[in-house]
């Protein structure tokens, strides 16, 4: 590289290339970067030649500056001497550079042209670079990030793999050698791919998958297989799917490696990369609650960013500026920069358009904490009026990326301030609690909303009514979001005029030159108003169209759009002896609500923060759950332990309780994995037997406080005519797989089999593409025991009512009439999102089929299609209710069973032992079918005759047996 380069045309380009070459094995960016564009007009002429402007281009835009690389392309797209392959390459290059900023309309235009070029060059018979399909599927997947499309843009990337990995393949073959350049290259743009699937990925709420790419790309650097620079692009990626899941300690670690490693590759602050890995610092140092070090670490890396107009654009972010400065105590600077934006969106969009009501919300944070807590709380109503009022702000205010973790501070600053004074016992006004509620609500259901919306497509394509109208309602919110992007545009020019007129350079301007800037000035505000009433307008007729979907099609708007209700619209909902806890585990203590339909109301706040409360359920699961004990090693069962549970959530609303006989408990996080109905209500006594809370009321689970509102104002159709259906003991490994192990099930020594056997690390098998092995899945004989037990206590035909083993395929459930059963049981593998590699959505494990094409998991896409008319669905052997990692899965599960008609969902917190697991189902069925008591009664009943020995004999009376029964939904109706 020290070496001068030679003056001759075909020596220098030669030259060029080795010297090329050798910056990209001793990673040297700067140095790259500059042969590169070297190399472009060095290559003129040569065979090859042209490549070295898409070469430049991307190493311009990752490593160095990424606006020099947006403004290096247009020569390029008008230079007509090129190829028609190399020009649409760079037009779909300028598209991706432009979808990185602001700039919706400079997008599309943009992609306009750069999609026609590239279907031109694709109709070519011969020249076409392999690549081109898959930058074409790259910036597809923008358009389609940029219109809400998250399902779309995670499968248009997965083909752009497909593509890139088979011309990683074809380069490779004809190179020979997998460590040339061409090959080089060519991993680089798969890696690209790869890398914008795990954003997707994290985007549509499957960050555990993301994480899984990532984890695995960083096993092939840390072995050697991948160079640095690419391990410092997965630490990034990794850190932003580890950030989404809020593991804020290991994503701050993975970005600061990032960062180092970018650094001493000569990445410049103005590059892509160095963006992506310094945004996830500060995203997990605000996490941790680190402002100083977040402030800190932003500023620096803002006054370090050279001019360059779309980096900064693109770092710059005024909530940011204006939260760090405000949790930093710099509150007149954050005041300023939220009065600025508030002012500036109220002038574009109104007073009351959901982005100045954002605005307003930043603004509320800044006040609050400088304990001006009126002005606070009027700015706070702003944001709530958006948020929690209008279902419309699931769809206007979409909680990803900066806008997801700034509101999120938002409403976690709202929250502390409400606990903390809750706490101290300090009087709160009924306004302020009742809003807190519906902020805990709406946090339930983002935990799953982004996957139930994803989700829908089949329903959609069943439903062709409502595709059309959610189309027509897409459409329009685009235009929407065009007309505003091109007012914002017109008042961002005449900002520029009327600044460019009161400066001195304009004074010192000959008359006729201020005359025509001053023309402009006219003419540009002279379209203001025009602009402006037809985006209203615009805003006006999507306002009409979802009202319409609302109002045609409410069940989907509950799914899709949920309403977050206030206390009062929930105590209406309620019967007599009916009561609805709340429960919100936050930061600094745990808030529980009691809203009664007889006036039984309360508010109290615990001590107990969400990390210790969910080391206090660590510490109880283990001495109910003992599925995994041998006899005689059991933890000790200590009742004091669970009451002081009791006493620290329930004991202050003790006397609301007395009365109530049926309680539906909302609550996400720690507390989710935990049977309520096992606390202890008074001190344990002697010899005296635990005084179960479940003695003293049925107790229910719902996903969240709207659940309630969705299952209630449903009209109720005629009971099912038939009893059951049921679905079990799936045959996961087909007689003619040759390829898949055996893998044999565990079992807990001394007991009868557990009815969910342990998924063993030979399940977890995975493919970044395709998923784990699916032959793996370890048997489970003991469900179809069950399944015969409960069709004979409905008096079903086990022949015709059951489908077992090999028939037991997702096909068969889709297929399959289940309008007229009152019962419809799955008795297999529950599976969540991150437990097993692969699994991003909660599914059922299903019969293998020989159509490898076809996926034979049950999944809430599936769920969501299925009509049924069930007043219970049972998931047996799922396990599903277990655990934080699950709860929110569970939580989207069981409103997708809600919404396909089915009345409640009984799942288990824990493996359940096979034959009391039969015992108690038919139990509560036997209980239910008479007709005299409700759902939640009859698991209630059926639990206390366990206890009390009427089944059993006694042998069952431990929680491990009875306990861990969870009934999702309405108890009664």
């Amino acid at each position: 590289m020290a070496l001068p380069v030679p003056e001759a045309a075909d020596a220098r380009y030669a030259a060029l290339q080795r010297q090329y070459e050798a910056a990209r094995l001793l990673e040297d960016q700067v140095r790259l970067i500059a042969t590169a564009r070297q190399l472009i007009d060095a290559g003129r002429g040569h065979v090859g030649g042209e490549d070295w402007i898409l070469a430049y281009l991307n190493a311009e835009f990752v490593w160095g500056s990424s606006g020099a690389a947006l403004e290096a392309c247009e020569p390029f797209i008008a230079d007509t001497r090129l190829s028609l392959d190399t020009r649409a390459a760079v037009a779909l290059r300028q598209t991706y550079f432009a979808a990185q900023g602001h700039d919706r309309l400079l997008m599309n235009r943009f992609w306009s042209r750069a999609d026609d070029l590239a279907k031109q060059a694709m109709k070519q018979a011969t020249g076409m670079s392999p690549f081109l399909p898959v930058n074409r599927l790259q910036v597809r997947s923008e358009i389609e990030r940029w219109q809400g499309e998250s399902a779309a843009a995670v499968a248009t990337l997965r083909e752009a793999v497909g593509v890139a990995r088979l011309a990683v393949a074809a380069t490779q073959a004809r190179s020979g050698n997998a460590r040339s350049p061409a090959v080089l290259d060519a991993y680089n743009r798969l890696d690209g791919s790869l890398g914008m699937l795990t954003y997707a990925l994290v985007r549509q709420g499957r960050a555990q998958e993301a994480i899984d790419v990532a984890e695995e790309n960083l096993a092939l650097w840390r072995a050697g297989r991948l160079t640095d620079v690419l391990g410092a692009r997965w630490n990034y990626r990794l850190a932003t799917s580890l950030n989404s899941t809020q593991q804020y300690e290991a994503g701050l670690a993975a970005a600061r490696l990032s960062d180092e490693m970018l650094q001493r590759a000569g990445s410049s602050a103005a590059s892509h990369t160095r963006w992506l890995a310094r945004q996830e610092v500060v995203r997990g140092l605000i996490g941790l609650k680190r402002w100083k070090e977040a402030d800190e670490s932003y500023r620096e890396f803002l006054a370090a960013m050279p001019v360059d107009l779309l980096a900064r654009t693109r770092a710059s972010n005024w909530r940011l500026l204006a939260l760090l400065a405000a949790e930093n105590g710099r509150y007149d600077e954050a005041l300023e920069i939220a009065e600025r934006y508030h002012r500036y969106r109220t002038r574009l969009y109104g007073a009351h358009h959901p982005q100045t009501q954002e605005a307003a919300g930043v603004r509320a944070v800044v006040h609050l904490l400088r304990g001006d807590i009126r002005q606070a709380m009027i700015d706070y109503e702003e944001l709530f009026a958006a948020t929690l009022d209008s279902t419309a702000g699931w769809l206007d205010l979409d909680l990803r990326g900066v806008r997801g973790y700034v509101l999120g501070i938002a409403f976690d600053e709202f929250m502390r301030y409400v606990a903390e004074r809750a706490v101290k016992g300090e009087a709160l006004d009924a306004a302020i609690t009742d809003r807190a509620l519906q902020i805990a609500d709406r946090s339930n259901l983002s935990a799953t909303q982004r996957a139930l919306t994803d989700s829908t497509a089949r329903v959609l394509a069943t439903t062709p009514a409502l595709r059309a109208l959610l189309d027509e309602e897409q459409t329009q919110r685009q235009l929407v979001a065009a007309l505003f992007g091109k007012l914002n545009n017109t008042l961002t020019e005449e900002d520029r005029l009327r600044r460019e007129r009161s400066s001195e350079a304009f004074k010192a301007l000959p008359e006729s030159e201020r005359h025509a800037l001053g023309e402009r000035l006219k003419a540009v505000r002279e379209q203001i108003p025009a602009q402006k009433d037809e985006a209203v307008a615009a805003r006006a007729v999507l306002s009409n169209q979802r009202e319409a979907i609302a109002r045609q099609f409410p069940a989907y708007a509950d799914l899709v759009t949920p309403a977050t209700p206030r206390p009062e619209q929930l105590r209406r909902l309620l019967g007599p002896g009916e009561a609805m806890l709340v429960v919100y585990p936050a930061g600094s203590a745990t808030l529980v609500w009691l809203i009664g339909a007889e006036g039984h109301n309360g508010f109290s706040a615990s001590k107990l923060t969400r990390d210790g409360l969910t080391r206090r359920i660590v510490e109880l699961r283990p001495m109910l759950d003992i599925a995994k004990t041998t006899p005689g090693s059991e933890p000790a069962l200590q009742p004091a332990m669970l009451h002081a549970l009791y006493r620290e959530m329930l004991a202050p609303l003790e006397a609301p309780l007395r009365d109530v006989r049926s309680l539906i408990i909302a609550t996400n996080g720690p507390l989710a994995s935990l049977p309520l109905g096992a606390l202890v209500s008074s001190p344990p006594t002697g010899r005296a037997p635990p005084a179960w809370l479940i003695r003293q009321m049925a107790v229910t689970q719902l996903p969240s406080p709207s659940s309630l509102l969705a299952l209630r104002r449903v009209v109720q159709p005629k009971v099912a005519e038939k009893a059951l259906l049921g679905f079990g003991d799936p045959l996961f490994k087909l007689a003619s797989s040759s390829k898949a192990k055996t893998v044999r099930p565990t079992v807990a020594t001394g007991k009868s089999n557990p009815m969910r056997a342990n998924l063993t690390s030979e399940a977890a098998r995975y493919d970044a593409e395709w998923g784990f092995r699916y032959a793996d899945m370890p048997p489970l004989p003991e469900t179809r025991t069950e399944l015969v037990a409960v069709a004979a206590a409905l008096g079903a035909d086990e022949k015709t009512d059951l489908v077992l083993g090999a028939q037991a395929t997702r096909r068969a459930v889709i297929d399959a009439d289940l309008l007229d059963r009152r019962v419809v049981a799955f008795a297999t593998h529950g599976l969540m999102p991150g437990e097993l590699p692969g699994i991003s959505k909660p599914s059922l494990a299903m019969a293998a089929n020989a159509n490898e094409r076809e996926s034979p998991l049950l999944e809430l896409d599936d769920v969501l299609g299925l009509r049924l008319n069930a007043q219970w669905v049972l998931l047996s052997a799922c396990n599903t209710a277990a655990g934080e990692q699950g709860g929110g899965a569970m939580s989207g599960l069981v409103r997708g069973f809600f919404f396909a008609g089915a009345r409640s969902v009984l799942a288990t917190h824990w493996s359940v032992e096979s034959e009391s697991a039969a015992a108690l189902s038919t139990a509560t069925l036997k209980a239910y079918a008479n007709g005299a008591i409700s759902r939640s009664e009859s698991l209630r009943q059926a639990q206390l005759a366990m206890i009390d020995g009427q089944i059993g004999g006694g042998k069952w009376s431990h929680p491990y047996y009875w306990a861990p029964y969870a009934l999702f939904g309405d108890p009664a109706h």
